[in-house]
C-alpha cells in the first residue's frame, strides 16, 4: 500500500513538473550566451566521465555510498556503516526504517544531484563577478550526475531490483524530473524560478487542465 500512494503521489507531481520543465527548457534554449558557462561545464563533465569511467569508479562510488547516507540522515535514520573500497565497490548500512523512506533512500543515487545541492546554496553567497564561475561550477556538477546516473542504472543494481524494476523505473522518471528541474530552473531565475517550477507553476498548470476539460 505504501509503494501505491508513492506511486500516486509523485507520478502526477512528475508530470505537472515536466510541463514547467519544458517551458524552462525553451528559455534556455534561447538564451544560450547567457548560459555558456554551465554548457561548457556540463559537455566538458560529460566527456571527462565518459572517457575515464573505470579511473572516476572510486569517486563515483563514494558520491553514490554519500547520497544513500545523505537520505537516510534526512528520513532520521542512523548510518551504520560506510564503506569504498580501492576497486570500486561500495556499500552503505543504515538502520532500516519503514517502506517509504527505504524507497527514497536505496533510490536515491540515481534520482538526486548530489553535488549540484551541495553548491547550490553558494549562488546567495556569490558576487555577481564571480556567477560565471558558480555556473561553470554548476555545470561540471550537473553534467557529472547525467553521465554517472546513466552508468550506474540498471536492472543489475541491487537497489533497484529489490524495489522491483518496472516500480523503480516508475519512480525513479518524474523524480529526476523534479531534482534535475530544480537546477534548471535555478539556472534560469535563480531561486525565484526554483519557487515557480515547484509552486507556483503547478497552480497554472491545473487551471490550465481545468479550463481545458470545461471547453
Amino acid at each position: 500500500m505504501t509503494r501505491l500512494i508513492l506511486l500516486i503521489l509523485i507520478f502526477p507531481l512528475g508530470v505537472s513538473c515536466s510541463i514547467n520543465l519544458y517551458e524552462i527548457l525553451i528559455n534556455l534554449l534561447s538564451n544560450l550566451d547567457n548560459n555558456l558557462f554551465f554548457i561548457v561545464g556540463s559537455l566538458f563533465s560529460i566527456v571527462i566521465v565518459w572517457m575515464f569511467k573505470k579511473k572516476l569508479q572510486f569517486f563515483t562510488t563514494f558520491e553514490h555510498e554519500l547520497t544513500h547516507n545523505f537520505w537516510a540522515i534526512l528520513f532520521f535514520r542512523k548510518p551504520m556503516g560506510f564503506h569504498v573500497k580501492k576497486d570500486g565497490t561500495g556499500l552503505f548500512e543504515y538502520k532500516a526504517g519503514g517502506k517509504f523512506s527505504n524507497i527514497f533512500i536505496s533510490l536515491s543515487p540515481y534520482f538526486f544531484p548530489t553535488a549540484c545541492f551541495i553548491w547550490l546554496p553558494f549562488y546567495g553567497m556569490c558576487k555577481n563577478q564571480y556567477y560565471w564561475l558558480y555556473f561553470l561550477v554548476m555545470g561540471i556538477f550537473f553534467g557529472y550526475h547525467i553521465m554517472s546516473t546513466i552508468q550506474e542504472t540498471g536492472s543489475y543494481q541491487t537497489d533497484i531490483s529489490n524495489n522491483g524494476v518496472f516500480y523503480s523505473y516508475l519512480i525513479l522518471i518524474p523524480l529526476n524530473i523534479i531534482f534535475n528541474g530544480i537546477i534548471l530552473a535555478h539556472l534560469d531565475r535563480g531561486f525565484h524560478g526554483i519557487f515557480d517550477f515547484l509552486y507556483s507553476g503547478h497552480f497554472n498548470n491545473y487551471h490550465f487542465i481545468v479550463s481545458l476539460l470545461n471547453l
